[in-house]
């Protein structure tokens, strides 16, 4: 562990310059927001954002590594800086950690993780049964159709399993909703490995989600939310069974770009 000596002063110039960092991702956020540009547009050069700002060549690419963690910078060595898309790898990867770090201590944030994606999902699911489309409950349909095939093998499909919710949420038309809802999924997914087994079988999970399902097609909103909560039920009593000595020992592999965005449920 890193210390400080007692008699070491604190440098007020660190201070600044975290100051003028911070100070140069605003400046550069600012100008994203004022020149209207949009997530894949190109931004200035490093000479032009220099000059333009007034600040050093290592101030500012401070600034861009910091930018450039959260998604709001994209940094393509040889082509140039680019507007970023929306990400939630960030936020995956902090909800890992820290879940991982609960299951170890023994504390309620894992459970508490899991709660807050059923309820969201919960309400979700009730909006889909209201106002679902054709083409999507097809789309779901066939996610479906591939979970009871891998099942009657005896097997699960996690691919299968992520195209359902993928598709289940289509209708209401908000990307926002879907990345969200995935960042939950990516987390349970990179912890996987070190939940107790479940105990229902690839079948009963295939025919959780057939009763989500046939409840959408009737278009019953009560019965999509009592289905969607069955599903959950079997994921609470997992956790209830976390194994926290084999999580503390674990070393968590990192979400990929993907995972943020294409992890099961």
């Amino acid at each position: 562990m890193f210390r400080r000596r007692e008699d070491e002063p604190i440098k007020s110039q660190s201070l600044a310059r975290s100051s003028l960092v911070t100070e140069v991702q605003d400046a550069i956020k600012d100008l994203i927001l004022r020149e209207g540009l949009q997530p894949g547009d190109a931004l200035p050069t490093e000479n032009e954002l220099t000059s333009s700002l007034g600040i050093s060549r290592g101030s500012l690419r401070e600034a861009l590594k910091v930018l450039e963690a959260t998604g709001i910078v994209v940094i393509r060595r040889g082509y140039g800086m680019y507007v970023g898309e929306m990400s939630l790898k960030a936020l995956v990867a902090e909800l890992t950690f820290h879940a991982q770090l609960s299951a170890a201590n023994g504390t309620k944030q894992l459970q508490n993780l899991v709660e807050l994606r059923e309820t969201l999902e919960n309400l979700l699911v009730r909006r889909v049964a209201r106002q679902r489309e054709t083409k999507h409950l097809e789309a779901i349909d066939l996610a479906l159709q591939e979970m009871i095939r891998a099942a009657e093998r005896g097997e699960f499909s996690p691919d299968a399993d992520r195209l359902f919710h993928e598709s289940l949420y289509l209708a209401l038309d908000n990307p926002f909703v879907s990345q969200l809802l995935s960042a939950f999924w990516a987390v349970l997914a990179l912890l996987e490995d070190y939940l107790p087994s479940s105990a229902s079988t690839p079948m009963e999970v295939a025919t959780d989600h057939q009763n989500i399902y046939n409840a959408i097609a009737d278009r019953d909103a009560g019965r999509a939310e009592a289905a969607m909560a069955d599903h959950f039920r079997g994921i609470s009593d997992r956790l209830q069974h976390v194994d926290a000595a084999k999580i503390a020992s674990a070393s968590i592999r990192r979400p990929d770009a993907s995972q943020a965005e294409n992890e099961p449920a």
